[in-house]
């Protein structure tokens, strides 16, 4: 910065093209002869002007301040009426139309000749570049005496802005005409490329999969061409260069050349070494979950070893067509391609099947938690009690059943023959709406039959339900409880909570939670839920065992384990037995405000997106072992 008269300080670049504005206005001033005690009274009227910057406020280029004087000198010797009227042209650091380029940065000063009084304020319109602005804006009033243009043009083109002068402040008093301003904004020089990242060499055994990847700058973006011991690769044009199923003949050396209009450069070789693979079979890696953009292209992949293998992959279980290599690309992901993939290898006789892994993708749709449902069972005098939150700014209408007896025409044994369902703020005690038998009325059964909800056998069944609006203002909690009318009796019994209102409704379940008896066999506690809409939706599932005696709860299930599948499938989509204390699954509970679980605790949590649809988790004591256990499923999305 350099020192100004009176102690401020004004930016280096900005001197050139000041001291050409200062010139050009002395210049056309110079042959004007007037008075010496008018000079000193202009110079004594005319203030110090001060221009607002994005670092603060700084002091005005002193030589814009003389070329102001010197304009007025000029227009007051000419006979210029006392007004804005009299401004007859607009004289800047650059003259219209000025050149500047993005990323560079610009000072651009603009005074209105032809009058005897410096302007007060400007009005700004039309178009000014991206990137920059008169003192922060870019239309409107800009109350200052001398317009500064600055900032850095990001995006090329012409731009025309029209400004027009104005005698005071906030655009009021007399006026100049609209002067047109244009502003040139070009490209960035073109810059050649240059890698941040070069390619790693790797030593693997046959049948696995490769991937090479480069990270390169330059301007205009580089084009990429791999090469194998300096033979070009057809269709390897990518930052990544992914290699399937690679054999001995897979090895060399690989680099990849990287061009743009500014240059070319070649990468470090990265060596392939490839052995020959072992006779031992199994899988050595798992196809990973993907979750893309509509149009993107997915690639799952697995790792196995042995001689001979083979290669099936399935969608949501069932085989897919030509889908026999080690890796599955998927192009053009869309709403069609979400599921549940997995691949069955085999060698001779022997046979894996993979993991799955959940491809989503974001459709840029909504989705939501529309219906959750646990089945579990009621020893004599417990209870199943089911929990859920609403968040919303107003009420939710519900569905909400106890169904014991029903059960049984579902082949289900041993079930509550009469439940009796209380439902409960979270943190009450007193029910706010009970029922006992349901009562087969025509309004229930139209609900039952709007929600999806299967019928309950018969008018006079003594299967529990109601219909009813909860109140869902902030974040709201409700527990539903399920018992025996019989203290002594005890049974399997089916908890469900179905949402009425539709997919865009201001109120919806962001969480759900059952705490009840974990037992063997059809005693294991089950709940469900379904996912409504056309997007995926990322979940925490957590089953909760010596977690909960940190709240006083005893006979808890010292080792849980749960396993989540689609509705009515018969394979997991995930499962956990310890949730091992990760820093992702402690990030994920305070995201969701669940209490924390000790770290070395056996308790079991999973972090899935899932694709719309239904979904069971089914939780069980490790080896068989029984016991209480919290059973949690959080909405993760915002």
């Amino acid at each position: 910065m350099a020192e100004l008269k009176g102690g401020s300080t004004r930016p280096k670049a900005v001197l050139p093209q000041i001291d050409a504005l200062l010139m050009y206005a002395m210049k056309r001033t110079r042959w004007i002869n007037f008075s010496t005690a008018w000079l000193l009274l202009l110079l004594q009227r005319t203030p110090v002007l001060r221009v607002a910057a994005t670092a603060g406020e700084y002091v005005a280029p002193s030589r814009i301040v003389m070329l102001l004087k010197a304009a007025f000198v000029s227009a007051a010797s000419l006979g210029a009426v006392q007004s804005m009227a009299g401004a007859t042209q607009l004289v800047a650091t650059q003259p219209t139309p000025a050149t500047v380029t993005v990323g560079s940065t610009v000072q651009i000063g603009l005074v209105v000749t032809g009058a005897q009084t410096a302007a007060a304020s400007w009005s700004v319109s039309g178009s000014v570049p991206p990137g920059l602005s008169f003192s922060g804006k870019t239309s409107g009033t800009v109350n200052i005496s001398t317009l500064i243009l600055s900032g850095t043009p990001t995006t090329p083109g012409t731009y025309t802005i029209t400004l027009r002068a104005w005698e005071k402040v906030n655009a009021t008093g007399d006026n100049s005409s609209l002067f047109p301003y244009t502003v040139i904004v070009n490209g960035a020089a073109a810059v050649g490329p240059t890698f941040t990242s070069q390619p790693a060499g790797q030593s693997v055994t046959a049948g696995a999969n490769v991937t090479f990847s480069v990270a390169a700058t330059g301007s205009p973006a580089p084009t990429y061409q791999w090469r194998n011991d300096g033979t070009a690769l057809t269709g390897a044009t990518n930052a990544t260069l992914a290699l399937s199923n690679v054999q001995t003949v897979n090895a060399g050396s690989y680099t990849v050349v990287v061009s743009n209009s500014a240059g070319i450069v070649t990468s470090n070789a990265a060596v392939l070494t490839v052995t020959a693979a072992t006779t031992a079979f199994g899988l050595t890696s798992q196809p990973q979950s993907q979750y893309v953009t509509p149009g993107a292209t997915a690639v799952l992949s697995v790792g196995a070893t042995g001689t001979g293998l083979a290669y099936q992959w399935s969608k949501d279980g069932a085989p897919l067509p030509g889908a026999t290599s080690a890796s599955l690309t998927l192009p053009n992901a869309s709403a069609d391609t979400m599921g549940f993939y997995s691949v069955t290898v085999t060698s001779g006789a022997n046979t894996a099947t993979s993991a799955m892994a959940a491809l989503t993708v974001n459709t840029g749709g909504g989705s939501r938690l529309v219906n959750v449902s646990t089945r579990g069972f009621v020893p004599p005098g417990g209870a199943l009690t089911p929990g859920f939150v609403l968040q919303g700014v107003s009420s939710k209408t519900v569905v909400i059943r106890g169904v014991g007896p029903t059960l049984r025409s579902f082949g289900v044994g041993g079930t509550l023959a009469d439940p009796m369902m209380d439902v409960i703020p979270l943190g009450g005690a007193t029910p706010i709406i009970s029922n006992d038998n349901w009562g087969g009325t025509a309004t229930l059964q139209t609900a039952f039959s709007r929600v999806g909800a299967f019928p309950l056998a018969a008018s006079n069944s003594a299967d529990a339900s109601v219909e009813t609006a909860l109140n869902a203002t902030g974040a709201s909690g409700y527990t539903v409880r399920i018992t025996s009318k019989n203290a002594s009796a005890s049974g399997i019994a089916l908890a469900e909570v179905y949402d009425e209102e539709p997919s865009g409704s201001p109120v919806r379940l962001v969480n759900v939670s059952t705490n009840g008896f974990v037992g063997i066999g059809e005693q294991a506690l089950v709940p469900g839920f379904f996912v409504g809409g056309s997007a995926p939706k990322l979940l925490l599932i957590r089953a909760v065992g010596p977690g909960l005696t940190q709240f006083g709860v005893t006979g808890v299930l010292a080792d849980p384990q749960l396993s989540l599948a689609p509705l009515g499938k018969d394979y997991a989509v995930a499962a956990n037995d310890n949730w091992g204390g990760s820093a992702a699954l402690q990030s994920a509970f305070a995201q969701a405000g669940a209490f924390a679980l000790p770290a070395g605790s056996n308790d079991a949590a999973v972090v899935i997106r899932l694709p719309p649809g239904g979904y069971t988790v089914v939780v069980s004591g490790v080896g068989n072992t029984t016991g209480t256990a919290l059973v949690e499923v959080y909405d993760l999305d915002p």
